[in-house]
């Protein structure tokens, strides 16, 4: 999918196709009515239709922003932590991205591009895994969040360095540091806890009976 500049507008002919395409790439992934419209300038009704004759569907109803801030990096009822490092790893796709064009790109396009990216990644894992993904909508509200990454000093969410595994991973801005602990080494952690438990290092001694 060929980029489209920052500064490209809706209604532009030198882009109508590019706008298309977008369009058509966010209906497949399962974006939002609104959120489509947002980055296309499409009526609702262009988009319903659209889904219908794409995807045998009506677009999924809700608003966009469903998620708090707390949903991206904190475990609780419905997520891991398993899920804030799949947070962590699209972030990184949108990041990297963002660096494929010499120009600013649209939003809208380095979203869906970024997305597309991230569940090329992660197909593995899900395939043989039950680890949750995020889907478009979701990845859309975490980049809300973080201010899409340009407006790093007022975003609700930061990236944070882990300085031990070298990942970087969302965290509550207004929130201490200290109890967003990273991911990865949170689960590496526990796992060689459990590997502790089942294997210990020093071997049985023997009983007087056994001797």
């Amino acid at each position: 999918m060929k980029p489209i500049p920052e500064n490209a507008r809706p209604g532009d002919p030198r882009w109508d196709i590019a706008y298309l395409d977008l369009a058509h790439g966010l209906v497949m992934a399962g974006a939002k009515a609104r959120l489509i419209e947002r980055f296309t300038d499409l009526s609702h009704r262009k988009i319903t239709d659209m889904y219908r004759a794409l995807r045998g569907m009506g677009p999924p109803a809700g608003p966009i922003m469903q998620a708090s801030v707390r949903y991206f990096t904190a475990p609780s009822k419905r997520t891991s932590t398993a899920w804030s490092i799949q947070c962590a790893i699209f972030l990184a796709c949108y990041e990297r991205m963002s660096k494929v064009a010499t120009m600013p790109v649209h939003r809208g396009w380095l979203l869906l591009a970024a997305f597309n990216s991230y569940l090329s990644l992660t197909a593995k894992l899900h395939e043989t895994t039950s680890v949750k993904r995020l889907d478009i909508n979701q990845a859309y509200a975490l980049l809300s969040y973080c201010g899409f990454m340009t407006m790093a000093s007022g975003a609700e969410l930061q990236l944070r360095h882990c300085p031990n595994c070298s990942i970087n991973y969302p965290v509550v801005a207004k929130e201490a540091l200290e109890s967003q602990a990273c991911p990865v080494c949170t689960i590496n952690a526990n796992c060689q806890r459990l590997s502790d438990q089942d294997c210990p290092l020093d071997p049985p001694v023997p009983s007087p009976q056994t001797q």
